[in-house]
C-alpha cells in the first residue's frame, strides 16, 4: 500500500465499504449516564473531567473501529482541559491508530511563515521519541494561500494530508463565503480554484490529492460547484445528522462512490439520547453508538449504492 495519506484513506474506505468519519467531540455535559460515576471520588475536578472524556472517547473508538475507516478529533474539546486534556488528546490519537483507524485532527490552524510551520510540526510531524501524530489535519487559509505552504511541506515530507476549509457548514458562512466577486465567482469558488492548484501538486498513487477540502454537507447548493473546481480533492463533509444534513445532500460530492467522507459527531456520540436507540438498548450506550454508525452507513449506501 502507498504511504500517501490519500491512498491509505481510500483503501480504508474500500475495506470498510463506508465513507463515514466519526467526529470525537466529547462534551462533558452530554456524556451518557454512568460514565462520570466511574471516576474515583477523590479525583480533582480537572482530573475527573479528563478521565471521563478519555474513558468515553476510548470506548467510542473501540466501538466504531470495526465499522468506519477514519475518525476526527476536535482538539478544542480537549484543549479546554489544559495540559491534562492535551495529554488525553494525543493518547487517544495513538489508541485510534492502534485500532487501525486513520485520524484527522480537526485543529483549523492557519498562520504565516514560521508560525504555520510550528503548527504543522505540532500536529503532523512524526519525530523520534514523540508519539505518532494524526494522518491529516484541517487548516484555515483565510490569511492567504501562501500560509498553506508550510503545512503542505510538512505533510509531503511525512506522507500526511490536509483538509482546507473551503465552504463551511455554519449558518452564517454564506454572508462571507458566498459573496460575489467582480469576475462572477463566489469567494469560496475563488478559494477552491486556488486550492485546486496546490492540490494538483501533491497527488497519491490513486490519482487523488492529499490536499482535500472541508465543504459543509448542509451547503448542497455549493457542492456541485466545489466538485467541479476540486476534481482531485476528497471532501470532508461535516453537518450530517445533528446539523441537519441528509445523505441525499451529500450525493453530489461523490463520483462512482468516491470523492468524500461524511462526518458526524453528536448524532453518533450521543445516540443514547435518541429515543429510537434508548428504547432498544436502554443504558447500553455503546450499542447506541454502534447502531447509529450502522444506520448512517446504511443511509449513505442507499444514496450512493455499492
Amino acid at each position: 500500500m502507498s504511504d500517501f495519506f490519500i491512498d491509505r484513506l481510500l483503501s480504508a474506505i474500500d475495506r470498510t465499504a463506508c465513507p463515514v468519519c466519526v467526529g470525537i467531540d466529547p462534551m462533558l455535559e452530554s456524556l451518557p449516564p454512568g460514565v462520570l460515576d466511574r471516576i474515583p471520588r477523590d479525583a480533582t475536578g480537572l482530573e475527573a473531567s479528563v478521565d471521563a472524556i478519555h474513558d468515553f472517547s476510548s470506548t467510542v473508538l473501540k466501538t466504531v473501529a470495526p465499522h468506519v475507516p477514519v475518525v476526527k478529533f476536535q482538539s478544542a474539546y480537549f484543549e479546554k482541559f489544559q495540559w491534562e486534556g492535551i495529554r488525553a488528546y494525543y493518547s487517544l490519537i495513538q489508541e485510534a491508530k492502534s485500532l487501525g483507524l486513520l485520524v484527522i485532527a480537526d485543529v483549523k490552524r492557519g498562520d504565516i511563515a514560521s508560525t504555520a510551520a510550528a503548527y504543522a510540526g505540532a500536529h503532523l510531524e512524526d519525530r523520534p521519541g514523540i508519539a505518532t501524530m494524526a494522518d491529516a489535519i484541517t487548516v484555515n487559509p483565510m490569511l492567504g494561500l501562501d500560509t498553506l505552504d508550510p503545512f503542505v511541506q510538512v505533510a509531503r515530507k511525512h506522507g500526511k494530508g490536509l483538509f482546507v476549509l473551503v465552504r463551511t457548514s455554519n449558518p452564517g458562512s454564506g454572508r462571507l463565503q458566498d459573496a460575489m466577486l467582480a469576475d462572477g465567482r463566489t469567494w469560496s469558488e475563488m478559494l477552491a480554484d486556488g486550492v485546486n492548484e496546490i492540490a494538483g501538486s501533491y497527488l497519491g498513487e490513486s490519482g487523488w490529492s492529499n490536499i482535500g477540502a472541508v465543504v459543509g454537507a448542509t451547503q448542497e447548493h455549493t457542492i456541485t460547484s466545489m466538485r467541479k473546481r476540486l476534481p482531485k480533492s476528497i471532501f470532508l463533509l461535516p453537518g450530517y445528522g445533528a446539523q441537519g444534513a441528509s445523505a441525499d445532500q451529500t450525493r453530489r460530492a461523490f463520483e462512482a462512490g468516491r470523492g468524500a467522507i461524511v462526518s458526524a459527531s453528536r448524532s453518533i456520540l450521543y445516540a443514547h439520547a435518541d429515543k429510537r436507540y434508548a428504547e432498544k438498548f436502554g443504558n447500553n450506550w455503546p450499542k447506541c453508538v454502534e447502531q447509529a454508525v450502522l444506520d448512517m452507513k446504511a443511509d449513505l449506501k442507499r444514496v450512493l449504492g455499492g
